[in-house]
């Protein structure tokens, strides 16, 4: 015993004194129980100690439709967030939405709208003064956070409009502001629109979106859009796609337009196929003006106002058959497609068909929820193509 003593002394002395000379120390481990059985002991572990990751993800975004002619979803901008109704507008590559600089002495318009202001956003940053003048829209380019569904997107730069003055455009619109979702090369604030921010940010999994509107009547849903992705319970049979032909746009090419007089015989308009613009923010079918009377005679249709035309109401079940023929396939649309019903102070009920002139170049055509709420439509931006199918 007393051997062991003395060997035991022996090695300390030893151990020490090299460990001294060396500069080697000796520290005590600790047994730590792991991640794994953290996050199985607590489901909130990794929320405590703050790790995030991004996992891409689809977002499905409930729209909310005004009158058959807007489908638009809610926002929020800023922290704390203020509250905006947006339309998504394929037409479009930016968002906008008016600020609190906006007069309503001068832009009575802007009294009816939510109001953005930086100064109470704590996630508002600044950028250099960039002024934004775009179809009558004048204010200034801003940068904050956008939070729509379970999506962040951060430092989002995008304009905060100060001034309206093409009233007979923006006038009649009900929500507060659009978010673009064409494509970037129209884009006058940033490159790095709201759906190229959402794929490099990787908070979407696939550079597609798709869209669903609904015409039912019962609900004041309008639908969805769908970021990331394809839904398939809205689809019925197979999806027929064709290229995007100008990257401005969503433009495509529409083969034929028609309309059915009887059972037998039907009038045809771009029978040597034509060039269309996919719009979602509004229900009208735009037509070349030569087309505009000829189309709205077929459907019993008379001239409401300004380039408008309405049908009785009662007889909008009873409206000619119109057949759009994309990708070789026919789409067929009735009264209750392209026959948009509004409230009328003094004449109550109004039912206005959704073709009028297009107000574009070149003989282009603009599709728009007249026809878009009859099928399910995907954009998808990866392979510059547009898809469409019937609804179940």
């Amino acid at each position: 015993m007393k051997n062991k003593l003395m060997f035991l002394i022996f090695f300390y002395y030893v151990f020490c004194t090299i460990a001294e000379e060396t500069n080697i120390y000796s520290m005590p481990l600790i047994r730590r129980k792991s991640p794994l059985q953290m996050l199985i002991k607590d489901p909130h572990y990794m929320k405590k100690i703050n790790i995030q990751k991004v996992h891409p993800m689809n977002e499905n975004i409930t729209l909310f439709k005004y009158m058959d002619s807007e489908y638009y979803a809610e926002i929020l901008v800023g922290k704390p967030g203020q509250k905006f109704t947006v339309i998504f507008d394929t037409t479009w590559s930016d968002m906008w939405i008016p600020s609190k600089l906006c007069s309503k002495d001068i832009y009575p318009i802007c009294g009816k709208k939510h109001l953005y202001d930086q100064d109470i956003s704590s996630s508002h940053k600044f950028i250099d003064p960039t002024p934004f003048n775009v179809d009558g829209l004048v204010g200034n380019l801003t940068c904050d956070t956008i939070v729509l569904g379970h999506l962040n997107v951060t430092d989002l730069i995008f304009a905060e409009i100060t001034g309206i003055s093409n009233l007979m455009k923006y006038q009649l619109m009900h929500a507060d502001g659009i978010i673009g979702l064409g494509y970037n090369t129209n884009a006058r604030t940033t490159n790095n629109t709201f759906f190229y921010k959402l794929l490099d940010d990787k908070k979407i999994l696939n550079p597609i979106f798709s869209v669903y509107m609904n015409r039912d009547t019962t609900t004041p849903k309008g639908g969805t859009i769908f970021l990331g992705g394809i839904e398939p319970k809205h689809i019925k049979g197979e999806i027929t796609y064709v290229p995007v032909t100008q990257k401005n746009y969503w433009q495509i090419e529409m083969n034929q337009f028609s309309v059915q007089i009887n059972k037998t015989s039907t009038k045809t308009f771009c029978d040597q196929g034509c060039q269309v613009i996919l719009d979602t923010s509004s229900n009208k079918i735009g037509v070349p003006p030569e087309y505009v009377t000829a189309i709205n005679s077929l459907v019993k249709a008379t001239l409401y106002f300004y380039n408008r035309y309405k049908v009785p109401c009662s007889l909008v079940n009873k409206l000619p058959k119109i057949t759009i023929n994309i990708g070789s396939r026919d789409f067929h649309i009735s009264g209750r497609h392209y026959i948009q019903k509004m409230e009328n102070e003094q004449n109550g009920t109004i039912c206005i068909t959704a073709f009028s002139d297009s107000e574009l170049s070149d003989g282009v055509w603009s599709l728009g929820g007249g026809f878009l709420s009859s099928v399910y439509t995907t954009f998808d931006l990866e392979n510059n193509r547009v898809g469409f199918a019937n609804l179940k």
